[in-house]
């Protein structure tokens, strides 16, 4: 004899299903999306507040000319902060509209904010007119950043400071010396092997401060990332690194004062410790100022 169940419980249909399914995946993308809203909003005030413990009190303090393109937004600027922290450096934003491109208020913004080097960062082209280019070939050219840092490092180096420049920091310290620079945009293979993820090789020049720093003559990749690049070299300056191409890849003072600029990220690589004995070296430079 069949035993007959009392009220069976209702089976969702296809159609029930699918619905389910729908919610569940809509509460789940929007869980994960808080998720990602929340780290963007909170990473930098963790980073503020981690550097404030990891710091030591007599860290360096270094100029920061912070990137002010789009990339700004998904911050890059906090990879430089992270990356100078675990390296003891500490840095002090300083951006155009803070002192314009007058030195007599650099000058004093430096001492008042008691400065030990500078940093140049990256971020867009930098303006062609300053060195006799075609000004249809730059992307992002910001005059007044231009005009400003120009000034900066003219004080800085006036008063010998450290200073390290990366990427467009790289280019513009070569336009300060009244070098030129080339656009890798017009050769379709130097564009694609300078500007990607994978990064490049780089040769570093024997004898140089770049390569005794470093530990090594070669880099097997070298995060890298521009269409500029250096081409009459400036005075003072000499070349220290070439990529793909022959493109220059580092430059650095050949007297005087600390002066180096490379055209890859060492900030992206702080698991790297070639990289990261660039930046320390930097630090160590800038305390020798105290």
């Amino acid at each position: 004899m069949t035993e007959v169940k009392d009220n069976p419980e209702p089976q969702d249909g296809p159609g029930e299903m699918k619905v389910s399914i729908g919610r569940r995946w809509s509460r789940r993308a929007a869980i994960g999306s808080g998720v990602v809203l929340a780290g963007y909003l909170v990473f930098p005030l963790g980073v503020r507040v981690w550097k404030r413990f990891w710091l030591h009190s007599d860290a360096p303090r270094i100029a920061f000319s912070p990137n002010d393109t789009w990339l700004e937004n998904l911050h890059v600027n906090e990879a430089y902060q992270v990356s100078f922290t675990l390296a003891q450096g500490e840095l002090v934003e300083i951006q155009p509209p803070d002192t314009g491109a007058n030195r007599s208020r650099i000058a004093a913004w430096l001492g008042n904010n008691r400065i030990d080097g500078v940093l140049l960062a990256g971020g867009g082209d930098v303006g062609p007119r300053l060195y006799g280019g075609d000004p249809k070939k730059a992307a992002d050219v910001n005059r007044a950043r231009d005009d400003f840092e120009l000034a900066l490092i003219e004080e800085a180096s006036s008063h010998n400071l450290p200073i390290l420049g990366i990427c467009r920091g790289c280019q513009l310290l070569n336009v300060a010396r009244g070098g030129t620079l080339r656009d890798l945009r017009s050769s379709p293979d130097l564009k694609a092997k300078h500007f990607n993820t994978s990064g490049h090789k780089a040769d570093l020049a024997k004898g140089r401060r770049l390569a005794a720093i470093m530990d090594t003559r070669h880099l097997d990749k070298a995060q890298s990332y521009h269409y500029q690049a250096v081409d009459q070299l400036g005075d003072g300056l000499r070349v220290s690194a070439t990529g793909p191409g022959g493109v220059v890849e580092a430059i650095e003072g050949s007297s005087g004062a600390w002066v180096m600029a490379v055209q890859w990220h060492p900030e992206l690589s702080v698991s790297d410790a070639r990289q990261n004995a660039l930046l320390k070296a930097f630090v160590e430079a800038a305390a020798k100022e105290r």
